[in-house]
């Protein structure tokens, strides 16, 4: 078995490698005939082994992951992680029928009971015959239920530990077997041991997202403020819209955000929606999905029809259709332009590419590979329909407002603000210091020293110094020096 080591935390010597290598195949082929006999079984779908490889980790690396706790002769975990993709064809190849969705391919996954009874029925038969296989071959262990879990992230121990990766190619999708097993006896010594680290591995239990990629945390949370308050306004925006366009409504729910790198949510399965590319001047590409049937039914209310969803094939739209579409798409993306304009933030979107079908492989073009991403979702309803809207923002084109952030140090107004509307200034002095022993003994018509100088306040910011001077019957205050950043600048008398 050729094993290529990744994140290698320890020096090996050609005896280490061997021995692990050696070790490693006989506990991995058992349990990679139980996976392949499943895929058989289950779905007659025939796996080949891509290359085996080391790596250290705590998390699930993809979409879905099968875990199952592994003690007795061996201790550890068994992983089948697979993308949503390669989910919804397995289940499609299960039932032996097309399957169709106008939500994403996650959220039908998560929301289906078909679905997931399906996954876990993949989990137990690999776990039983993950059992079988290795009592055959000498080890018996005791294998409990599998563990499903729906997110990539998910914490699997305190700390990293070793698994073999193998990779399993279907014409369905491809599948990521891992093996995370420590001999109970015989531990190997020297280095070689490190490859086996003897811990408790604990069952999924809490939810801890790991990114490798371009973080989006690096954003920060005035940026994710900032997301709230468009979302907030942007179902306000759109229904405006769309009744004045196609006299037609849509209920919105609150804003869903994930954070992921753009290639990987590429990769889950778009064929339930259409989208659109927007150039967003002076910041990069955003892009826009929408559900299929959602589309359709609006753009049939377009041309003055009842708003109904008509059964169609993806592939072979018309030119008027892709021209109403394309008039749909940019209709929320001006929506979406006016509910950021009602933060302040002026955004212009022009529609520069448009997506039907299997689209994913053109969008990928437009996207760093490495580059993280932001993805915003609303569950949208017409009528009796229901879909999702989504916003696919790449981390990069929000740095200039995390840098804003850093600088004001505060939000934006809510609205743009005209110069003539009134703003509240305060006045205050410091008081001179009064012994303790004074302060009981305070009465109405005491007086007390103040100390120069009076400062002009703006909200919790002293703006200005000032001083305070008779005029008629009234006392005011004339500035005398402004405050910026901590500096007093020149003399300005009012």
């Amino acid at each position: 078995m050729g094993l290529q080591t990744e994140r290698e935390a320890h020096p090996l010597s050609a005896e280490d490698i061997s021995h692990i290598a050696a070790w490693y195949a006989e506990v991995a082929n058992p349990v990679l005939r139980a996976a392949a006999e499943t895929l058989e079984g289950l779905m007659e779908l025939r796996a080949t082994r891509g290359t085996p490889s080391l790596i250290r980790s705590a998390y699930t690396e993809e979409d879905i992951t099968i875990a199952i706790s592994v003690d007795g002769a061996l201790k550890g975990l068994v992983l089948l992680g697979l993308s949503y993709r390669t989910a919804f064809r397995l289940l499609q190849q299960m039932l032996g029928e097309e399957l169709d969705s106008n939500l994403p391919i996650s959220d039908f996954l998560q929301e289906s009971e078909l679905a997931r009874s399906a996954l876990q029925e993949i989990a137990n038969t690999l776990a039983g015959r993950a059992a079988m296989h290795l009592e055959a071959a000498g080890k018996v262990c005791m294998i409990s239920p599998p563990e499903l879990t729906m997110r990539r992230g998910i914490l699997l121990s305190q700390r990293d530990f070793q698994r073999l990766v193998i990779p399993l190619h279907t014409d369905a999708g491809s599948l990521r077997l891992e093996i995370a097993l420590t001999p109970s006896d015989e531990m190997p010594r020297g280095n070689a041991a490190s490859f086996f680290v003897a811990q408790r591995i604990v069952q999924p239990r809490q939810s801890i997202v790991r990114y490798d990629f371009a973080n989006p945390d690096r954003l920060g949370r005035g940026v994710y403020a900032l997301l709230q308050q468009v979302h907030d306004r942007f179902p306000t925006t759109l229904n405006q819209l769309l009744l004045m366009r196609v006299r037609m409504s849509v209920h919105l729910s609150p804003l869903r955000l994930e954070k992921d790198s753009c290639a990987h949510f590429l990769r889950r399965d778009y064929g339930w929606s259409v989208a659109a590319a927007f150039q967003v001047i002076g910041r990069g590409v955003w892009l826009l999905t929408l559900s299929r049937s959602i589309a359709l039914r609006l753009m049939d209310r377009w041309l003055g029809g009842p708003g109904q969803s008509v059964e169609r094939p993806s592939e072979g739209w018309t030119p008027l259709e892709q021209a109403i579409l394309r008039g749909l798409l940019t209709t929320f993306a001006e929506a979406y332009a006016a509910a950021w304009a009602q933060i302040g933030e002026r955004m212009e979107l022009r529609l520069t590419q448009l997506f039907v079908g299997d689209w994913t492989e053109q969008a990928a073009t437009l996207f760093s590979e490495s580059g993280g991403a932001l993805l915003l979702s609303h569950r949208l309803q017409v009528g009796d329909e229901t879909g999702v809207v989504q916003w696919l923002l790449p981390a990069e084109t929000l740095l200039g407002f995390s840098e804003r952030q850093r600088r004001t140090g505060t939000m934006p107004s809510a609205t743009p603000l005209s110069h003539h509307v009134a703003i509240s200034l305060r006045c205050g002095w410091r008081g001179e210091p009064i012994p303790l022993r004074r302060l009981p003994k305070l009465q109405v018509g005491d007086i007390l020293p103040l100390q120069m100088p009076l400062l002009i306040w703006h909200g919790d910011r002293p703006i200005a110094i000032g001083k305070p001077f008779r005029r008629g019957n009234r006392i005011v205050v004339r500035v005398t020096a402004r405050k910026q950043r901590g500096k007093s600048e020149g003399t300005q008398p009012c």
